[in-house]
């Protein structure tokens, strides 16, 4: 999404005086590490709601015409983030730009009224939140609220400027107008968000801000053909999401390498990404948890019944893995029946709780081994799972070893089970 920010969570809890409620008390917005970040992410929400509630109920309310449009951009944004989330939930780590769903809000901004406009905002949030990765709930209501005041900003300079139709020719000004627009779009979005991050690295930001003006550009041509060629806008979509997949996988296939057996992170590459995350929320961060996957009984499972049913269980469990982790999370192979996952932001009661999930969704797991007179017969696998912490103030590798030590005593305890690894284990 446009306005995706990547404010860490702070370390120590911070909450208002002025609240009383214990709920309202914990959430993560008041443990960031200065009260100005908090001030500011609390001010940006509070005055997107405003500035909403005021052109969409008051100034500029939804008129039915606009009702099929909005349904074809919002239908369309949400086909191509679909279509394009194994690339999405990757782009942090590219820091190639805000995503697939760009177009669609710059479309809405163009051709809509401000209430529907923002409502293609919150659906975009809303995939992101079910369907891409889930991070802390101010950072997502941040970063639409930042894109809705920047959607609502340039839609006020086309209103001023009384910019005509695009369902007309396209003459000379309307075109100089709507890049202005697009430039104050990106630039109120870019103010934003940076305030509350900090800046990046030129070359980072450099890379990022071409991406957003194209993929803005490309919302010049969505909002003309919703308008004055509906059936123009798959091909559009499509080109998007072509776009879009092949630039960020080039990307990502420069950062990560996977596995060509489970489709997962290899050993080398989670590691380095882990550490990369690691230090990315570094002391003010919520902190990450450690799990270590061990195939129970694997090798007897492979020699019995040949390499060939033994990949295709390590297939079943990596699949299992990517179905129960968020898109956040990070699944790597770590060895020839071991799986690491990293949980940023995860503490170690509710990393328990995701791994005891996957244990169990993975001993019932089954693959089919061949076909009988008696039915179809199939292979299972169970696995032991070690637990850790790694705070904000420690190391990925203290965490390994910990996790490490809680499956050796899974396994000697029997086997298909969990065991978190207490504090400070790893020292020991």
């Amino acid at each position: 999404m446009v306005g995706d920010s990547t404010v860490a969570a702070g370390g120590g809890r911070r909450p208002g005086r002025f609240l009383l409620a214990v709920p309202l008390q914990r959430w993560a917005v008041w443990r960031l590490p200065r009260r100005g970040q908090v001030f500011f992410v609390v001010v940006v929400d509070v005055l997107a709601v405003a500035a909403v509630a005021l052109a969409a109920a008051v100034r500029f309310p939804p008129l039915a015409p606009m009702l099929p449009s909005f349904a074809l951009l919002a239908g369309g944004m949400l086909v191509t983030a679909e279509l394009s989330r194994p690339v999405e939930r990757h782009r942090e780590d590219t820091l190639l730009g805000p995503g697939v769903d760009t177009p669609w809000v710059f479309a809405g901004v163009v051709v809509l009224r401000p209430g529907l406009a923002v409502a293609l905002v919150v659906l975009s949030a809303l995939h992101q939140w079910f369907r891409v990765r889930r991070r802390p709930v101010y950072r997502q209501v941040f970063g639409a609220a930042s894109t809705a005041l920047a959607g609502l900003v340039a839609g006020a300079f086309l209103t001023a400027t009384r910019v005509e139709p695009l369902a007309a020719a396209l003459d000379t000004r309307t075109v100089a107008l709507l890049v202005l627009a697009g430039l104050a779009f990106l630039a109120v979005n870019a103010a934003l968000v940076t305030a509350a991050d900090g800046p990046r690295p030129s070359r980072e930001a450099a890379t990022g801000h071409a991406f957003d003006a194209a993929m803005t550009t490309f919302g010049v041509l969505f909002g003309w053909a919703a308008l004055a060629a509906p059936l123009f806008v798959p091909f559009l979509a499509g080109a998007t999401v072509v776009l879009h997949r092949g630039g960020l996988g080039r990307g990502r296939r420069e950062h990560v390498t996977l596995d060509p057996g489970t489709g997962v992170l290899t050993a080398a590459s989670w590691r380095g990404a882990a550490e990369t995350e690691v230090a990315r929320l570094g002391r003010h961060g919520p902190g990450q948890a450690v799990l270590l996957l061990d195939l129970d009984h694997f090798r007897q499972l492979n020699d019995r019944y040949g390499a060939r049913i033994g990949d295709a269980v390590l297939r079943a469990v990596a699949d299992t893995l990517r179905d129960e982790v968020r898109a956040a999370d990070l699944v790597g192979r770590s060895g020839g029946e071991e799986f690491a996952v990293l949980l940023p932001g995860t503490g170690r009661f509710d990393a328990m709780a995701i791994a005891e999930r996957i244990r169990l969704r993975v001993a019932s797991t089954l693959v089919a081994l061949k076909a009988s007179g008696d039915g179809p017969q199939f292979v299972g696998v169970t696995v032991s799972i070690g637990v850790a912490g790694c705070g904000p103030d420690e190391v990925l590798a203290d965490a390994l070893l910990a996790a490490e030590a809680a499956v050796l005593q899974a396994k000697a305890a029997g086997r298909n089970r969990t065991i978190c690894a207490e504090p400070g284990q790893e020292r020991q």
